[in-house]
């Protein structure tokens, strides 16, 4: 039998290592098609050369995890994570195209959703040589796949792993690639169930506005994460967003109650330092709410996720989840 030459057998095992990676770093496999996609040019730069220009406060939360702000050159009008001194470029759909041109970008990163990219971004990113980034975050899982795509094509895996030139090097262990971890494992870790502390907060009503109240449903992927926390959820039909009045919510009779408020933040805030609140503090953000006849209301188990960043389909849905496994944690007997 002939054996395979040596670049076949070293890219076979390198392919086996890496979806074994992948496929290790989360709780559950994505059931979507790849959330990735990118047009345009071939990325032939190296990262110092890189110049992003980030139209999705999501996407930039998650480059500026992985370490590349100073990569970034333009931001969305919406961004709070990125560093005040990048420019703000507009939303998705109005764009400050005298800016983009100016800022000579390499990359566009998109999020993918209903509005489609202006045909006016591809025209120029076709005449330009810019590659076009687009990554769809509707699930948890597409978020975990987004870091993760971006952690493989930015970063990549070490070096010293790959040695195409001699396979057979001692110094060369294959193995090696098993020891990393890629982002998706701190979301999974996040993301994983509460256990007991979940049953005693019983049913959660999940709350993203209080006047009027609006409530997060079935799909959103607030929702999801109550889910993977194990979780049971006070609303489990409907639309993804509810709108409620006080008869309503009398009605669900939550026994828990999470809020999303996201906090703006000053110069000596910091993001992901959340801020204690006592009942004082909570009832009068809650207004109305925290008086009603309810469960939730009655015995104090109402939380209010002042995270800046805890409404993002992002990484920051870790923090989130470490928020919430708190506040549960607190409701103890």
């Amino acid at each position: 039998m002939h054996s395979l030459p040596r670049n076949v057998r070293f890219w076979s095992l390198a392919i086996s290592l890496i979806a074994a990676v992948a496929l290790t770093s989360c709780t559950k496999a994505p059931a979507t098609p790849p959330v990735s996609n990118t047009e345009g040019a071939s990325q032939t730069q190296s990262a110092s050369e890189s110049r992003f220009a980030v139209f999705s406060p999501a996407l930039g939360e998650m480059l500026q995890g992985l370490g590349f702000e100073d990569s970034i050159v333009g931001k969305h009008s919406f961004d709070l994570a990125l560093s005040d001194s990048i420019p703000v470029m507009g939303s998705h759909i109005e764009i400050d195209y005298e800016l983009l041109i100016t800022l000579e970008p390499t990359d566009l990163f998109f999020e993918q959703n209903t509005t489609e990219i202006p045909e006016r971004v591809r025209t120029l990113a076709s005449a330009n040589g810019w590659q076009i980034w687009t990554y769809r975050l509707n699930t948890l899982d597409d978020i975990a796949g987004a870091v993760d795509d971006l952690y493989l094509k930015l970063v990549g895996f070490p070096e010293k792993t790959i040695d195409d030139t001699n396979f057979m090097n001692p110094d060369l262990d294959p193995t090696s690639r098993f020891e990393i971890e890629l982002p998706s494992a701190r979301l999974a870790r996040a993301w994983s169930p509460i256990g007991r502390d979940a049953a005693g907060a019983r049913r959660v009503l999940l709350l993203a506005s209080v006047d009027p109240p609006g409530a997060m449903g079935p799909g959103s992927f607030h929702a999801q994460l109550l889910d993977r926390l194990g979780i049971t959820p006070a609303i489990d039909d409907g639309a993804q967003w509810q709108e409620l009045d006080y008869e309503d919510i009398i009605a669900l009779a939550p026994d828990s109650i999470i809020v999303f408020m996201p906090r703006a933040l000053d110069a000596d805030d910091l993001i992901g330092e959340p801020i204690p609140m006592d009942w004082a503090t909570i009832s009068a953000k809650l207004g109305g709410i925290a008086r009603l006849p309810i469960p939730a209301a009655e015995n104090h188990q109402i939380a209010i996720i002042d995270d800046p960043l805890g409404l993002l389909p992002s990484t920051s849905l870790a923090r989130v989840a470490d928020e919430i496994r708190a506040a549960i944690e607190g409701w103890k007997p």
